[in-house]
Order: C-alpha cells, then structure tokens, then sequence
C-alpha cells in the first residue's frame, strides 16, 4: 500500500520523478516544503524524511546544488570530514586529530588530491568546483547554522572534496590505519547485503534490486539519499557525506548496489635495513625521505609544530618502524582518479551494455557491484583494482610480505576481463554479504579455480548461508516478501546447532545451564532488540570459538 502511495504522490507532484521505486528498497515519501533556491536553474524539494529532490537546468547547477543540500543536513561533519582529509585536523582542533593527520599526510591524500582534480576533464573538474561553490555559498548565507569551530574550514575548494574522496576510498576502504599499525590484515567490521532477482524468480516477472548497506552511522561512513535530475540523468539513490556523486543508485533503466567485497588491494612489506638503506635485490637503494611540519592546536588557541618525515621505498611509504621491524605499504590504484566520473556515469547508464563500458574504466578500487534492469537483466561483478601478483594464495598475501626482491613487488592490476563476474545465472538470483564471489548464487556460476588463488579468499559464512536460503527457497519472490526477507533478523547458525545445544544443556547443565536452555528453548531464533534469547546466544558463540568446534568443519563442495 505504501508504494501505491508513493506513486500516486508522485504523479501529482512532478512528471519528472522516478517510476522504478519497486526495484530499489529506499522508501521516500515527497513532501510540500520547499528552501530557498540557492540559484534561479536549480530547484531542491525536500521530502518529509529529510531527502533532497535536485532538480537543475544543467548538471553545474546540480552538482551546486548537491553541495548546498549536504551543507544544510550535514555542514558541521562535512566541514570536519573535509580538514581531516587536509591533513590539519589538529591544527584546527587540537591533538586528538594529531594521529588523523599523521596517517592522511604521511600516505599522502593532500599531495595527492591536487593532482587528482586537475587529471579530471575540463567539464568534470567544473563539476566538483560548483559543489565546492553550493557548499561555500550555504555557508555564506547560512553562517549562523554552521559551528563556529568548524568555520576554520572554509572556504571548501574541490581539492578537498577529492581529498576528501581519497581518504575515503583508498585509505579508509582498501586500507585503514589500524590495519596497518597493527601490522594485521583483518577487514573492517563493515558491510553490507545485495540482492539481485530476475524475472524468472520473482512473481510479477520483474528484475529487482536490494540495496542493504551496513555502515556506521556517524562520521565518514554516514549514507546521504538524494534525487538528482539534470538533462540526461534522473537517479535517485546515496552516497557519503561529502562525496559529490551518488554511490548506488538507480535511475529510470536500471539500477545497482555495492557491498564491501574479499578485495585485497594493499600489501605490506618488511625491509631489510642496510646502512641508511635498504636491500633489494641484492642492491642498497636510498629511502627517499621528506619532512613536514604538523601543526597542533593548544588549550590557549597557540600553534605548536612538529615535523613528521616521511620516508618511501620503492615498495610505497614507510608507515611502520618499531619492535625492529621496518614495513612500507603499496596500495593500488593510486594513479586511478576518477571514481568519481565512473560513478556519474554509472547513474547516466540506459542500459548493461553502457553500465558495463563505464566499469571497465576500472577506476572504482573495490566493492562488490550487484545490479539490476528493467530489460530483467541481473549482474554480479566482483569489481577491483586487484593487483597481479606472481604468487601465492589469498592468505599468503594477507601476510608480512618480504621487501627485498622484486619477485614480491606488483606494478600492475587485472583487467576488467580478468574480475569474476556473472550475468543473467540459471537460478534466477544472485547475493552477497561480503562473502566472496564464489557463493553468489546456486548451481555454482563462478567457479574459483578459474581465477588466481590470491583473487579472493574461500569461505562462506552464515549470513550467506542465511541469505541463500531465502532466495533459493521461494521460487517466485514477491516485492513484499523480498522486504519481510531484507528485516529478517532469524540466525542460520542457531537453526543450525539449537536442537543439539539445548539437551546437551539440560544434560549437563547445573542450575544456570538449566536457566539458560530455557531461555534457548523459548527463544524464537531472531536477534531482535528485545530478545533474551539472540543475546545469550551470541555470547555463548563468541566463547566457543565455532571455526574449530564443528566435528565437520565446512567445506566448498558443500557449502550449504
């Protein structure tokens, strides 16, 4: 009934706003209140859940107005998030940012931004210069809605808004500084789900798309919906605050979402220290060495410096020296900028064909994208700048990797032929839950042993396993059950083992084993906010370490 709503609401609004809500689950409700027009092209409408409608004569007054429009939701964070990706948090703030800017100066996001902006198109670069100008001209006009701290800031240029997007991207996604200073490759607790269906598994015979992001909701991760409609787009969709593109998105033709893939795009190296060097094959190279200066905000608003040096190896920057280890990082897709161009034209697509031609430009770094259209075509992509490797599997990689030989050092990464990848699968459905690509659906559609073992790793994990079985259980999806099955909280690990816990508790369990297989016994298997029975399960699981408590472990050829 909400959806009926929903269409009806729009065909009195506005001829121009988009018909393909049933393949997108973001659920938007257009209100009557409009702003002030922040330039006479462009008009914002702002729906009662806090979305902006863009509509703009041509796409400069677009992007000028998305600025305007991320300002007055979220001026004080985009602000904040923006002298961070400066590398002058504490200068601004005081020490608590010191580490902030230590990592994004000594990876060397404001560096690089500059020449980022500048390898843009002439038209492009216009682009990002009107956001930065719609986010500067709110501020103007808006001064007493803004902070008075995060004033520093401003004015924004569009270097910063690619600083911005490189911090982001490069440095947060594909590698974060608590990797890194931890010497350990363990992914970010981050991540999301993506369904695509075709017409032959859903009952009205058509395509539809599942957008299910899981991200914090604060800071840089924070999701930002907007509608945005100039000649030759009409997307709706989110991106991050600050970013001036939509990052998934659908529009009148087709759709797609990203999840957080098994995307290893960064390695570290430990060198071998000779003299003020470093040996490498068979030969001391110099270390190329410069030095900043970081300056810090003290209590009573003084400046203090202090200089940080930055050494490189050929292998990338020296980010760790302690415990007698010296470790250099190489990251892909540093000399790949336009991610935010590839993502534009994404939304611009008609078709698989124009969708695909814009992938290929390989200049998004990682994610998984999930796609669906309205000619029924449904699409898996486990997209990546991967590095070619000479060697080795996925955990190998994962790994300390030696510094000094050339054998170990990457210079190139995968075509786009080279990504598995999958359209239109006989079962009719495709997902992902950051598991890899191997698990996408059922009968098997991308066979692993076709691709590097350091393509991406083996695994299946529960919530996979959880989200095939609601696919391939119902043959017909509905759009209301695709929504039932999105809230779904029910733990596959629980149908699972529950039938074995429970009299093993009643078994051997004393007076609280007893107290606890009650409350298993009643405990209807969802993890809901009120349930007793999700959260004395799921500590039980993190005591017993599961991986090794299986009497059969899991295994590829059985993954179910």
């Amino acid at each position: 009934m909400r959806i009926d709503i929903l269409l009806r609401v729009y065909k009195r609004k506005s001829k121009r706003v988009l018909p393909f809500i049933l393949s997108f689950i973001l659920v938007l409700f257009v209100g009557s209140r409009t702003i002030a027009v922040p330039t006479k092209s462009t008009e914002i409408l702002w729906d009662t859940y806090g979305v902006p409608h863009i509509y703009g004569k041509d796409d400069q007054s677009a992007f000028y107005a998305f600025g305007w429009a991320q300002m007055q939701s979220h001026g004080d964070l985009l602000l904040r998030l923006y002298g961070q990706a400066r590398g002058r948090a504490a200068e601004y703030w005081g020490e608590k940012y010191l580490d902030s800017d230590r990592w994004v100066q000594t990876v060397g996001v404001p560096e690089r931004a500059p020449s980022w902006y500048k390898a843009q198109s002439p038209t492009f670069r216009s682009y990002l210069d009107a956001f930065a100008t719609g986010i500067n001209a709110y501020a103007k006009q808006n001064p007493n809605l803004i902070d008075d701290e995060v004033e520093v800031v401003l004015p924004v240029k569009a270097e910063d808004v690619m600083a911005h997007l490189h911090r982001v991207l490069n440095f947060t996604f594909v590698v974060n500084p608590e990797q890194v200073l931890d010497l350990s490759k363990e992914k970010l607790q981050a991540g999301s789900n993506g369904w695509a269906i075709a017409p032959t598994h859903s009952a009205d015979g058509n395509a539809m798309l599942l957008a299910n992001p899981h991200l914090p909701w604060s800071d840089l991760f924070l999701w930002y919906e907007a509608q945005i409609t100039a000649p030759g787009i009409d997307a709706y969709g989110a991106t991050l605050v600050g970013i001036p593109v939509l990052a998934i998105a659908f529009n009148n033709n087709l759709g797609w979402t990203h999840t957080v893939n098994t995307y290893d795009g960064w390695d570290i190296y430990e060198l071998t220290l000779a003299g003020n060097g470093y040996r490498f094959d068979d030969k001391v190279r110099n270390f190329q060495t410069k030095t900043l200066s970081l300056k810090v905000k003290q209590k009573d608003g003084s400046l203090q410096e202090q200089p940080l040096v930055v050494k490189s190896s050929v292998h990338g920057t020296v980010i760790v020296e302690k415990n007698g280890k010296t470790v250099a990082l190489r990251v892909a897709g540093l000399d790949r900028p336009g991610v935010l161009q590839e993502w534009w034209d994404m939304a611009r697509a008609k078709n698989l064909a124009q969708f695909e031609k814009t992938l290929q430009r390989l200049q998004l770094p990682m994610f998984t994208v999930m796609y669906a259209d309205r000619e029924g075509h449904i699409m898996h992509l486990f997209n990546g700048q991967v590095p070619v490797r000479s060697f080795g599997d996925f955990k190998y990689w994962e790994g300390i990797i030696p510094g000094n030989t050339s054998k170990t050092l990457w210079t190139k990464i995968h075509p786009y032929k080279d990504l598995p990848r999958i359209v239109d699968p006989k079962s009719g459905w495709l997902q992902n839950t950051n598991d890899p690509p191997w698990t996408t659906t059922f009968p098997a559609a991308i066979k692993a042993d076709n691709y590097p073992p350091y393509m991406a790793p083996r695994f299946m994990d529960f919530r996979s396993q959880r989200s095939v079985r609601m696919l391939a259980e119902d043959d017909k999806i509905s759009f209301d059950e695709m929504v039932a099955d999105k809230h779904s909280s029910r733990m596959e690990l629980a149908d699972r083992i529950l039938d074995d816990l429970i009299p093993a508790a009643r078994k051997y369990g004393e007076d609280l084993g007893q107290q606890a297989a009650n409350v298993l016994e009643a405990w209807d298997r969802q993890a809901n906010a009120d349930s007793r029975g999700a959260v004395l399960f799921a500590f039980w699981v993190q005591q017993m370490h599961l991986d090794k408590a299986f009497s059969k472990p899991w295994n590829e050829n059985s993954p179910r």
